[in-house]
């Protein structure tokens, strides 16, 4: 008699561990990406002076040029961030091959809502969990300026590399994010303990993860606890992740509209 293998799905560690992965590829391809763009601009500038007979570049003030130029670190970013989306989505389906398009946790739920009006809830939702998030920064920080790095950084590049870092926030980091919280993570917290719990949880390491973007001010954390509560909520209610990624772009999105509407200004 043979006896079938029960498909594969992840543990609380396995789950935290793919957190970690996702953090520590986006450091590697970052450092990846610099290096060649370096390279790229050190070749350049010795194949300019050589035609005209200049003394060769220097490599520090060429690594110093490409640290300063905003426009750079935006490619930079942009094409770090799409890798290690595309390496993790590889890397989850093909692990975790089982769960990918199945509903129920422990699956990560990549399969159509039974109801298409859930992506105008979360449309809604997201929107009201804007302004409710907007709303507990500002009463948290009162005089504190709040600001994300990728923020700052869009409000000193050029209009089409500002329109090239929105669609990487709204498109690209809510699919890979969800994905790594409100996928790998969730399931594998929902295997130990009580689905409330487990989406708390996955909520609060979600925030946390994003200190280093606010320079490690705690201000912005206890909204983006509520913006990873909802998705969960969501992810576990519509019993798939559409919504979710969905409730997130719409966060992106509107904020990112911000960049454009304080430039116009």
């Amino acid at each position: 008699m043979i006896v079938a293998t029960p498909p594969r799905h992840p543990g609380v560690w396995s789950g935290l561990g793919i957190v970690a992965l996702y953090f520590a590829l986006q450091f590697g391809l970052g450092i990846l990406f610099g290096a060649i763009a370096g390279f790229v601009l050190m070749f350049r500038a010795g194949f300019q002076a050589g035609l005209q007979h200049r003394a060769a570049p220097d490599a520090k003030a060429i690594m110093h040029a490409l640290q300063s130029n905003p426009d750079t670190r935006v490619v930079i970013i942009v094409a770090t961030i799409a890798a290690a989306a595309v390496l993790m989505a590889l890397l989850v389906r093909q692990f975790w091959r089982a769960q990918w398009s199945r509903a129920e946790l422990p699956g990560f739920g990549f399969t159509p809502p039974a109801k298409k009006s859930a992506y105008t809830g979360a449309v809604l939702l997201g929107i009201a969990v804007l302004l409710l998030g907007g709303l507990m920064r500002h009463l948290l920080a009162g005089n504190h300026p709040v600001q994300q790095d990728v923020s700052l950084l869009a409000g000193n590049v050029s209009i089409g590399m500002r329109v090239v870092l929105a669609l990487l926030v709204v498109c690209v980091a809510p699919f890979v994010e969800e994905l790594v919280f409100r996928g790998v993570l969730l399931s594998g917290l929902a295997s130990r303990m009580p689905i409330g719990w487990a989406m708390l949880a996955s909520a609060i390491v979600f925030g946390c993860v994003h200190l280093p973007d606010f320079r490690f001010a705690w201000y912005p954390v206890p909204a983006l606890v509520l913006l990873g509560l909802v998705a969960a909520w969501l992810r576990v209610r519509t019993r798939s992740l559409w919504p979710s990624i969905t409730l997130h772009a719409t966060n992106n999105f509107i904020a990112a509209l911000a960049w454009f509407v304080v430039a116009h200004h």
